[in-house]
């Protein structure tokens, strides 16, 4: 079932036999991968110093080759001591995939990832060779930051009969919502809220399908958005400033159309293997960490507004809640890494698609805070906080629908959302322990397909930081991770869906559970033999409706890790049971242990 691509790469590393292979749970996007019809390498790259310096190439589909399906799978070798680095692959301007990368070791790491990128057979299959940009912006110095990544990219393709209504049907047109820089031989991506967020497209007048797909993650001050605080309460313990971050646990990227709301996407929270504790996340990477997800928002409803031959606006933008505001949304802080596709489907009998009806039913979303503060009085009068507790909740509704007519036939479309979301919180010993409940759900529907689809993502957090004093060597720090999450997902998968290779609905459940106690040495980037301690479980289970019938129907995958080794891996074509992660009870004004 797994394939590996690490025999070309081990001259990288010299004892190939203490290599660990670092993986992530997720649904392989073929049932078989070792017979391709053919297959060409894409590039192999060392990224060392290379901020500012993505790799740069070209992307010729192969001539001598009959195929209906493109897979491309990423290899990866580490060595020495780095961080975690966020990458993405762009065509062109079009940003293809995102993906993360493990934590090495000192005796190295190795990770393979599969993605189905058929979706994208416009752009695969141009005439026109496409520039390909892979940006993985890494840190070499010579004594703390010593590991290289060293990538090699492949490209597999298979010549596979989709069973789908019509078979497979990509868009014929895909634009780009970026900053339309790949003529400097840059990525495109925005970072927000600096950027504007926003290009102006004409679309074909013919169109009669539109979906926009996003991509939105936050890092820096941003990566851990779901943990942050209203601004006003950064300063909350004297004594610990900078240690808490602003602009609200809740954010929402946000997708408008020549300046109104279109749809949104409460973002899943990622935990990247260096995020709150970077002892947790080897051998298994949190949830989607190789495949960061997008959203989709299908747009077809504004056709007919977009179908007059003229330019209009499609811009990206992340916003926050503040306490003060009439609607509750606010900024956020620096950088949230956005960017946008627009598939289009045109109507070969029609010149041009008309719309009546249009209705946009866009509320603003609502919200419920309610903090409390825990203090102590001193004999001296002076008051000191202890603990900071609070809830936030918030919901919101939408639906934009019309009646668009292309090549003289009518029909009724629509998009709407349902969202939900709930963060509680609860901050102790000036906030270096901090526990998070928190659960985003939804639901959403368009005229693509008469299937709801909806999702819910739990989340329960404990951290428990020991900071030492400035200069202390023999134990520096160390973190107490406690990490409780689910992604639990069912319906369709918009793109798919109307390209073909898929039929049907998907359900996919899945569970990550790690405890991990960990000190790092004089170099922060590092570990500390003897003393770090981890234990973790991974469940994951699926079940779809793929296009073809090496397209696979259900997948499982559990796996259990203790101190950096793999101590169980099974997986199978079948589902199994996924436990549930059950929203954690947080006594107000009592930190969890």
């Amino acid at each position: 079932m797994k394939i590996s691509y690490l025999g070309s790469l081990l001259p990288f590393i010299s004892e190939a036999q203490s290599v660990l292979e670092v993986i992530q749970a997720a649904t392989p996007p073929r049932s078989d991968l070792s017979t391709p019809t053919c297959r060409q390498h894409v590039f192999t790259h060392e990224f060392g110093n290379s901020y500012g310096s993505p790799y740069v190439g070209y992307y010729i589909p192969p001539s001598d080759c009959v195929y209906t399906t493109t897979i491309f799978n990423l290899s990866v070798v580490s060595r020495g001591r780095q961080y975690d680095r966020l990458a993405t692959l762009w065509l062109g301007d079009v940003e293809v995939w995102r993906t993360s990368t493990a934590m090495p070791t000192q005796t190295g790491i190795h990770w393979s990832f599969q993605k189905d990128m058929t979706i994208w057979d416009t752009l695969l299959r141009s005439q026109d060779s496409q520039k390909i940009i892979f940006e993985l912006n890494n840190v070499i110095d010579g004594d703390r930051y010593t590991g290289f990544f060293n990538a090699t990219l492949e490209a597999l393709y298979f010549d596979d009969v989709y069973e789908s209504k019509g078979g497979l049907h990509p868009a014929e047109h895909i634009y780009a919502i970026s900053t339309h820089s790949s003529s400097r031989n840059t990525t495109s991506l925005f970072s927000l809220p600096g950027d504007s967020g926003a290009v102006n497209l004409t679309l074909p007048q013919n169109a009669k399908t539109v979906v926009v797909s996003i991509m939105a993650s936050g890092n820096a001050a941003e990566e851990f958005w779901f943990t942050n605080v209203p601004t006003e309460y950064i300063n909350t313990f004297p004594g610990n400033e900078g240690w808490l971050y602003g602009y609200s646990p809740f954010r929402e990227v946000q997708l408008l159309i020549d300046n109104q709301l279109a749809g949104v996407s409460w973002p899943f929270p990622i935990l990247f293997t260096g995020g709150v504790n970077p002892g947790a996340w080897r051998p298994i990477v949190g949830i989607d960490a190789y495949e960061l997800p997008s959203f989709e928002i299908d747009v077809t409803p504004w056709l007919g507004l977009l179908t007059d031959g003229e330019s209009h606006s499609f811009a990206l933008r992340v916003v926050g809640y503040v306490t003060s505001a009439e609607d509750g949304i606010g900024p956020v802080g620096e950088n949230w890494w956005v960017s946008g596709s627009v598939f289009v489907w045109i109507d070969e009998a029609g010149e041009q698609t008309t719309v009546e009806n249009f209705k946009n039913d866009i509320p603003s979303p609502l919200f419920d805070f309610q903090p409390t503060l825990g203090t102590y009085t001193a004999e001296n009068g002076t008051v000191t906080n202890t603990s900071f507790y609070y809830t936030l909740t918030a919901t919101r509704s939408l639906k934009v629908s019309s009646k668009i007519t292309t090549g003289g036939q009518s029909r009724l479309v629509s998009w709407s959302q349902n969202v939900s979301y709930s963060n509680i919180q609860n901050m102790t010993d000036f906030a270096f322990n901090q526990s998070l409940a928190m659960v985003s759900s939804g639901s959403h529907s368009s005229s693509a397909s008469n299937i709801v689809s909806s999702y819910i993502y739990p989340m329960n957090l404990f951290s428990a930081y020991k900071v030492q004093s400035e200069g202390a060597t023999s134990n520096p720090g160390s973190v107490l991770c406690l990490v409780d999450r689910s992604k639990l997902s069912d319906g369709i998968s918009i793109l798919p869906f109307l390209t073909g290779t898929s039929t049907g609905p998907e359900t996919v459940k899945t569970r990550q559970n790690v405890t991990s106690d960990y000190h790092w040495n004089s170099t922060i980037v590092e570990g500390t033999a003897g003393l770090d301690t981890m234990d973790g479980e991974v469940w994951f289970s699926s079940s779809s409706s793929p296009g073809t019938k090496w397209g696979v129907q259900r997948y499982h995958r559990y796996a259990k890790e203790k101190d950096d080794t793999l101590v169980v891996d099974k997986e199978g074509w079948g589902t199994i049971p996924v436990p549930s992660t059950e929203p954690l009870p947080i006594v107000e004004g009592e930190p969890r242990v």
